[in-house]
């Protein structure tokens, strides 16, 4: 099992590196066309019609793709004090419990969107200079980022069960991150 697990993160993390270069990429698209409206609509007083949807398309992309980054890292918001409190094996089973609730969610998201990006290809984007489909920028941009969700979430239960058996310490699935066990301290953090 730990085998399986290592190789589990290790395909997670690259998951990972491709993530955070999607996100920066988004993040500077969305920089560079804000700057480039404000240039030419104050400078030039010829403002650009398509840069505002691209930036906001840019936004969406970087959101869910962020979300499933975020939860790589440890980084997504929990509150530890109810579960901070119990004993170890009773915390690792709610643990266990909001791994499963946020896995059946993304899972649910993952059909909605698909069944959703079946309607919206038949519309395309309104003023990019290219007609795409709209599907590109809303259902899709979901699905990547709850598929992410979906596998980082499932790797999360599986450590968790071979914690509770094997009695290990979880690992980071991210060098930065944290370990995913529901703790508030950072692996990296000082004792």
């Amino acid at each position: 099992m730990a085998d399986f697990l290592e190789a589990y993160r290790r395909l997670l993390a690259a998951i990972g590196a491709v993530e955070r270069l999607l996100v920066i990429l988004l993040i500077l698209v969305i920089v560079a066309s804000i700057g480039t409206q404000v240039v030419s609509r104050y400078v030039f007083d010829l403002p650009l019609v398509w840069v505002e949807e691209l930036a906001t398309y840019a936004f969406i992309w970087a959101t869910f793709v962020g979300a499933g980054l975020g939860l790589k890292h440890g980084r997504h918001i929990r509150i530890g004090s109810f579960v901070s409190r119990m004993t170890p094996s009773r915390a690792a089973i709610f643990r266990l419990i909001g791994h499963a609730a946020v896995l059946c969610l993304a899972v649910v998201l993952v059909q909605q969107a698909w069944t959703v990006a079946g309607i919206e290809s038949r519309r395309t984007s309104i003023s990019l200079p290219v007609a795409l489909p709209i599907s590109l920028f809303f259902s899709i941009p979901l699905m990547v980022g709850m598929v992410s969700v979906a596998l980082t979430t499932v790797f999360l239960a599986l450590q968790e069960l071979h914690r509770m058996v094997a009695g290990v310490a979880p690992v980071p699935i991210m060098a930065d991150g944290l370990s995913g066990d529901g703790s508030d301290e950072d692996e990296d953090a000082a004792p």
